[in-house]
């Protein structure tokens, strides 16, 4: 695998870890009533949905024929993928949505009420799949083994998932395990501040890379 690849890969699963609504919905649902349920039964589902798509492309790899034709193919998902992406950038710029306010997602009013069983679908639902299938493809192209591909798999989903996860490592330490609800407040304040930010910053980095990247790939 060369830099390049390393790079794309980190850069899509940074993407995905700071992904505000999906980091806040995590913070908002362990600080909720049985929130420790929720939030361990939230970060289940996102990391099982990573890991079936992760372990969809370990298992069909080595029956795909490794030609120009296939490379095209990859180039084109990744082509797509960025564009998708930046269309999907362009309409929450110009539809923002606000906690706290009549605007945000329904599903976050409901957060207090959510059931373990619907917070483990939400988990499954929230990661951005255009992402997904982009790091897909480029661990596809890269040229690995099976074994290989299955271990920057199941590296990319933890790096990926380090953002939902986030709230259980407070709880892990006694110290910050006292000061969980400061702790927790203090990131609420902050995502809420920066979401915007961290949102388009770093997805117009993704864009970039996947749009470059599939029309090398077209081109060449």
């Amino acid at each position: 695998m060369d830099v390049a690849s390393v790079v794309t890969l980190v850069v899509l699963a940074i993407f995905l870890a700071v992904q505000p609504w999906s980091v806040l919905a995590a913070i908002l649902l362990v600080t909720a009533e049985g929130g420790m349920k929720k939030e361990i039964a939230f970060v289940s589902g996102w990391v099982l949905a990573l890991t079936a798509v992760a372990a969809a492309t370990v298992w069909v790899f080595p029956d795909l024929p490794q030609s120009s034709t296939a490379s095209t193919g990859r180039s084109a998902v990744q082509l797509f993928a960025g564009l998708a992406l930046a269309a999907w950038l362009w309409w929450r710029w110009r539809h923002p949505k606000h906690p706290g306010t009549d605007s945000q997602p329904s599903w976050m009013a409901r957060l207090d009420a959510m059931s373990p069983l619907i917070a483990f679908l939400l988990g499954g639902f929230l990661p951005n799949y255009f992402v997904v299938i982009a790091a897909v493809s480029e661990m596809m192209s890269a040229g690995l083994s099976q074994a290989s591909l299955a271990l920057v798999a199941v590296v990319w989903v933890l790096l990926a998932s380090t953002g939902v996860a986030s709230p259980l490592a407070v709880l892990l330490r006694p110290r910050d395990r006292v000061r969980a609800s400061a702790i927790y407040g203090g990131w609420r304040v902050w995502i809420i501040a920066h979401s915007r930010l961290m949102l388009y910053s770093v997805g117009a980095v993704v864009c970039a890379f996947l749009v470059v990247q599939g029309l090398v790939g077209l081109i060449t």
